[in-house]
């Protein structure tokens, strides 16, 4: 594993580099690696105009895999899945003109449910960030804020990551959330698969900033 990949050395590096791992190697990263990841989310913006402190807020779930829990969440994730799915082709039949804009999303879904979820299978960890509903309701922008402090952590530690979005729907299932010990209806989640990646991605190549971005003055 090359310096330059542990260690981007600049913030315009690790932001370049960020990238979304599809499969992870076997090795476990330490503790110390994913205390400085969870530790970057507690750090992201979040809706401080509840009044309440942020451990109130904010709760973070660290699955590592091969344990009883880590395959518990697994198979409830991929059981709400196949709900998910399930209602995907049964509107496809009935609603045969959004097959444009829905089929890919349903194939996605089809696709796990034949495969399971590879990252949770073989990440070395599964994280979830809880975050408390409030008005106004800002708590996905505060979780997206969250994900992406993560992101660049594991980014500029050498680590692979990946967003598990279909946790979001988990914040309704009842046995997920005794999982977490989050009462129902109280809190907004989502979650990521962190490990060393199988194979490191390619450089990121330079974008046209004019093709982008307008100056209005």
């Amino acid at each position: 594993m090359s310096e330059d990949k542990r260690n981007p050395k600049t913030f315009e590096q690790v932001i370049k580099s960020r990238r979304s791992i599809r499969s992870f190697d076997r090795e476990t990263p330490g503790r110390g690696d994913v205390n400085k990841i969870t530790a970057s989310a507690i750090y992201a913006p979040y809706g401080g105009a509840t009044g309440m402190p942020l451990q109130e807020i904010r709760k973070i779930f660290v699955f590592a895999r091969n344990s009883g829990k880590m395959k518990e969440a697994r198979e409830l994730l991929l059981a709400q899945i196949k709900k998910n799915s399930m209602k995907m082709n049964v509107l496809l039949i009935l609603f045969p003109f959004l097959k444009k804009k829905v089929k890919p999303f349903a194939d996605r879904l089809n696709g796990i449910c034949r495969n399971g979820i590879p990252a949770l299978n073989d990440a070395a960890y599964y994280i979830v960030v809880a975050e408390k509903k409030g008005f106004p309701p800002i708590e996905k922008q505060s979780l997206a804020h969250a994900m992406q402090n993560m992101w660049l952590t594991a980014t500029d530690l050498g680590l692979g990551f990946q967003l598990i979005s279909a946790t979001g729907n988990m914040a309704k299932n009842d046995r997920f959330l005794k999982l977490l010990g989050l009462a129902k209806g109280g809190f907004a989640l989502d979650g990521c698969a962190i490990g060393y990646p199988a194979k490191y991605p390619e450089a990121a190549r330079d974008f046209d900033l004019e093709k982008y971005i307008t100056w209005v003055e």
